[in-house]
């Protein structure tokens, strides 16, 4: 990877990685002024940038895009198990309007749990999966919908442990120094 694409790359992840910190800041906030619409507006922020980050290190368009991205990782620290590589989640919340349609077409008795807190598998036994959209379990820091768990306390522990590598590959040279 050309270095300068590689600084750009770092400069964009380095900002993504503020908009997570930013989205968990409001997330604690709002848990604590208990205000739900904040609370998943955080949420869906946080998922977003975290998303965004995962697209940035591993690319989209399969094991072409992944290697071409391994300078990238590599110079932050990145593996390939980090929590940021799958953040299928955030589909979730970008088609919202592809899952209620499902939902629609699946659900026997069209059951619609969304936006709710705390540990929701045990409080709403009975009710099949695809009925509950976005939930959040404050004490885990799982998120869930339709079944599918993403904690992310481990999304933000990870970008706490990358970002000083981040901000010193920003400050580096953009350009390959000519012989």
């Amino acid at each position: 990877m050309d270095t300068r694409l590689l600084r750009i790359f770092q400069v964009q992840v380095l900002l993504q990685c503020k908009f997570v910190l930013l989205a968990a800041h409001e997330l604690d906030a709002s848990l604590i002024t208990r205000d739900n619409t904040r609370t998943f507006y955080a949420i869906q922020n946080l998922l977003t940038a975290a998303a965004n980050i995962s697209k940035a290190l591993w690319g989209q368009k399969g094991a072409h895009a992944e290697e071409e991205r391994r300078p990238l990782r590599e110079s932050i620290g990145v593996s390939d198990d980090s929590p940021l590589r799958r953040i299928l989640i955030r589909d979730d919340y970008e088609h919202f309007d592809e899952r209620l349609t499902r939902w629609w077409e699946q659900s026997p008795q069209h059951n619609f749990v969304d936006t709710s807190l705390g540990p929701i598998r045990t409080a709403l036994k009975g009710f099949s999966e695809c009925d509950i959209f976005r939930n959040f379990n404050p004490q885990t820091s799982e998120v869930m919908f339709w079944g599918t768990d993403f904690n992310i306390k481990l999304v933000i522990a990870e970008i706490i442990r990358i970002l000083p590598k981040l901000e010193v590959e920003v400050m580096k040279p953009h350009h390959e120094a000519k012989s």
